[in-house]
């Protein structure tokens, strides 16, 4: 029953084109904001708060003709300037891959759920980090050019830190607006 559930809601994601015509590849570029979180710095065991920037981030993806050009696999690069304690506000450069889906809410409308797996670099000697993040991006086709969407999603660091320390932090929100050509 599983198997036959799971093939017909494929088939259903797949066929839900609609009046979109959807490109192979996509190029978006957004601003945003990464509200404040916890980080953990585990050699002096301490708990202090991460976030509160501005987000850039430039993102490319590609989409399979094998899937309906609905599932594909892209790039991005992230820049932001967050607090992080002990080393007051900072730079953090992300580039990694991207996972990415496209699902049709309606004619005009689509929703993209995305994986994002990126290497974070941090001035200041802060360090490194694995960045882990996930969002959900819902875009509006206004024409064939312009598609502003709107993105909501988390950033974390499950592992990361510098010389000194391992440094990491649990899931933090953002939210960026942006367009896609």
């Amino acid at each position: 029953m599983k198997k036959i559930f799971l093939a017909l809601l494929l088939l259903t994601v797949l066929g839900a084109a609609r009046a979109q015509d959807l490109k192979k590849s996509e190029f978006s570029a957004s601003l945003g904001y990464m509200f404040e979180g916890e980080v953990y710095i585990w050699e002096s065991d301490f708990y202090g708060s991460v976030g509160e920037t501005l987000l850039i981030r430039l993102e490319y993806d590609y989409y399979f003709e094998a899937m309906a050009k609905r599932f594909g696999l892209g790039m991005f690069y992230t820049y932001g300037s967050p607090w992080y304690d002990g080393y007051e506000t900072t730079a953090q450069h992300e580039v990694g891959a991207v996972l990415k889906a496209r699902l049709s809410a309606s004619d005009k409308l689509l929703i993209k759920p995305g994986a994002y797996f990126g290497f974070r670099s941090y001035g200041n000697d802060a360090g490194t980090g694995l960045g882990i993040n996930g969002s959900v991006a819902f875009e509006y086709q206004l024409n064939d050019k312009i598609k502003p969407f709107v993105d909501l999603g988390i950033l974390s660091q499950p592992a990361g830190g510098n010389d000194f320390s391992d440094i990491t932090y649990s899931p933090v929100f953002q939210i960026n607006f942006g367009l896609t050509f």
